[in-house]
């Protein structure tokens, strides 16, 4: 078979060549019904326009979104902007008083640089709200949107030029429930009252790379988060206040952050998966009138997994050798500790859980250690 390939070789390449050396054709830029797409101009999306409830706008030439661009599209449910490379302004007023718009996406528009303050306005019934990908260099204003629906969605993700979350940055968006979803920006620092007025169920702040300070009152006037993930970021502290609203905390890949707050202020918390073994033991601290006889196992254990993280030789992080221990307890909350060392092909758990029951079983996990066949080259 291969012989019989190798001798057709000189015959097909004049027929493949053509194919090769062609250009790809880029994808047809469509400006739909009722909107006009200028080159270099302005977006105009006039209605009323019975029927209409979904409005693509992709690879469009058009260099900005004037105010009051969607007027009288009432019907419409979601607009989506992207892959425009042309795109550089959105005005205030751009998305105003479109009462049935539940979802804006504006996605992969890397020259978008700047919007207005007031360009998302009064939109009850708005969901979802996506700004990915763009080069604005502030967070944008979505004070005056007003949201009813429960666990609005905020995404802004992968704006490399965003560097901080301001106070109040939030208020005003929704008043029910709400989800952040801020990663992979340029975030290097969260400011005083940054959350204040919202109800947070989660807050995604993983991948912020350069993100290194979270100021101590970051959650002040805000009730939660539940879920808090800032993993893979450079924050060395988290702040004191709020904490006690955590059910969930991540914090992988997260090797700044080599001092948590004190046990106490984790008031709820269920579940934590961390970096670094030490962090673990620092939740041995629990309520003394909840203590039994079997307690005094658990803290030796603590205290054993404790002093081996503190060695100074980094590999005994994986080589803590604690058995599993499995007893009866008697305790009111639930929590599970997952705690990777900085290790690449290594890593080391140090971790119990208590199910909240009259009487417990409680089993601490500890010294796993593994491979994850992580083959550099």
């Amino acid at each position: 078979m291969r012989r019989r390939f190798h001798a057709l070789r000189p015959l097909l390449a004049p027929l493949l060549l053509p194919l090769l050396l062609t250009p790809r054709a880029l994808p047809r830029a469509h400006c739909p019904e009722p909107c006009s797409c200028p080159p270099d101009g302005a977006l105009r999306c006039p209605g009323p326009w019975a029927g209409l409830t979904l409005l693509s706008l992709t690879y469009l030439p058009i260099k900005l979104i004037p105010s009051q661009a969607f007027r009288g599209l009432n019907e419409v449910v979601k607009i989506e902007i992207s892959q425009s490379d042309s795109l550089e302004k959105i005005e205030a007023n751009a998305f105003d008083n479109l009462l049935n718009l539940s979802e804006i996406l504006i996605q992969n528009t890397k020259n978008l640089v700047y919007i207005e303050p007031g360009a998302f306005r009064n939109l009850p019934r708005l969901k979802y709200l996506s700004i990915c990908n763009t080069g604005i260099q502030e967070l944008p204003d979505v004070t005056k949107i007003f949201s009813s629906e429960f666990n609005f969605i905020l995404e802004i993700c992968d704006n490399l030029h965003i560097t901080t979350i301001p106070g109040n940055a939030f208020q005003g968006m929704n008043n029910e429930s709400i989800t952040l979803k801020l990663y992979g920006n340029g975030f290097e620092e969260i400011q005083s009252h940054a959350f204040n007025g919202t109800t947070l169920i989660s807050l995604e702040l993983k991948e912020n790379t350069h993100l290194e300070k979270m100021h101590n009152g970051a959650f002040w006037g805000a009730t939660g988060p539940s879920i808090l993930d800032i993993s893979s970021t450079k924050l060395q502290a988290l702040p004191s206040y709020g904490l006690e609203s955590i059910h969930t905390l991540i914090a992988t890949s997260s090797y700044s952050l080599k001092k948590l707050p004190s046990r106490e202020k984790f008031t709820n918390l269920l579940d934590a998966t961390l970096t670094y073994p030490s962090h673990c033991c620092a939740f041995r601290n629990l309520p003394t009138k909840e203590q039994n006889f079997s307690f005094s196992i658990f803290e030796n254990f603590s205290k054993q997994c404790e002093s081996t993280a503190r060695r100074p030789n980094n590999e005994t992080l994986s080589n803590t050798n604690c058995p599993p221990v499995f007893f009866f307890l008697t305790l009111p909350a639930l929590v599970w500790m997952v705690c990777r060392s900085p290790s690449i092909n290594s890593f080391a758990t140090c971790g119990f859980f208590l199910i909240n029951r009259k009487h417990f079983w409680l089993e601490s996990l500890v010294a796993s250690r593994g491979s994850f066949g992580d083959k550099r080259r």
